[in-house]
């Protein structure tokens, strides 16, 4: 469900660009949730070498920022993501399985398959508090959500992710790279 990566690539001088997506409401003039952008630095592809060349045209990149807690939820449009974090501002991701079969299920704006789930319909069955710098790879087909420990501002990742390719088939390309 989520693992930590040793991974040697610096992003210094990161340049966002264009919007791509986002998940959340505007509250009092000002946007509140996960905002997606492309994004552009100079090692850049140097994020593609984790994975075997056959692989790497399945993966793009993007810069996401939160600014709020984010309830236990699934992502649209990709399957598993990899997290370059830049600014944590102390948060716990947590993850979850289903109770029982029929969770209560919603979806906001620009959702498509993925879901908000009510936590009273899940268990929690791990966690991770990742720290400015650590790389986690993420399975975001399970219910998961990121809760801020104290005061929170803002939290910083460029993420590395994919539509095609399981978390478990993912991990197997890092190991095959010699990355996990």
């Amino acid at each position: 469900m989520f693992k930590k990566i040793n991974c040697n690539v610096k992003i210094d001088n990161y340049e966002e660009l264009l919007p791509t997506k986002s998940y959340g409401e505007t509250v009092d003039g000002e946007f509140k949730g996960i905002q997606y952008k492309y994004v552009d630095f100079p090692t850049m592809q140097d994020l593609f070498l984790l994975f075997p060349e056959r692989y790497r045209q399945d993966f793009f990149t993007q810069v996401m920022k939160v600014n709020r807690l984010i309830p236990p939820h699934t992502d649209s449009g990709i399957k598993t993501a990899i997290n370059f974090y830049i600014k944590t501002d102390n948060c716990l991701t947590q993850f979850y399985r289903f109770k029982n079969n029929n969770p209560k299920r919603i979806q906001i704006e620009n959702q498509t398959d993925g879901y908000i789930f009510d936590e009273k319909d899940l268990d929690l069955i791990g966690c991770f508090h990742a720290k400015d710098g650590d790389v986690w790879i993420l399975d975001v087909t399970i219910p998961h959500s990121v809760l801020p420990l104290s005061e929170f501002n803002d939290r910083i990742a460029i993420t590395l992710a994919t539509p095609i390719h399981s978390f478990e088939a993912v991990c197997e390309m890092l190991r095959e790279t010699g990355n996990l």
